[in-house]
């Protein structure tokens, strides 16, 4: 079982925060010996990851395991749906 999540960052400045946070430590409030990986992603900006999954096999998937896109409430793209 693998989990994957695309984090857009809108400030550069909270990128080495978080990595230095999260990145090769183990996820301490589960049962597991999993650790965290983080890596820049192939496809940058979450327009790009939208058109790519949009378009994507994956998308035939069971529904639990296709991407979820959270927002908040003052996005412009809060009803853009990958369903």
């Amino acid at each position: 079982n693998v989990g994957y999540a695309f984090v857009n960052m809108v400030d550069p400045m909270t990128i080495a925060p978080f990595v230095e946070q999260f990145d090769r430590r183990k996820w301490g409030r589960f049962n597991s010996d999993k650790i965290c990986h983080i890596a820049y992603a192939r496809i940058q900006g979450r327009s790009s990851l939208i058109e790519h999954f949009q378009h994507s096999s994956l998308m035939n998937e069971d529904k639990r395991c296709r991407p979820v896109l959270f927002s908040t409430p003052n996005d412009p793209l809060i009803n853009t749906l990958l369903s």
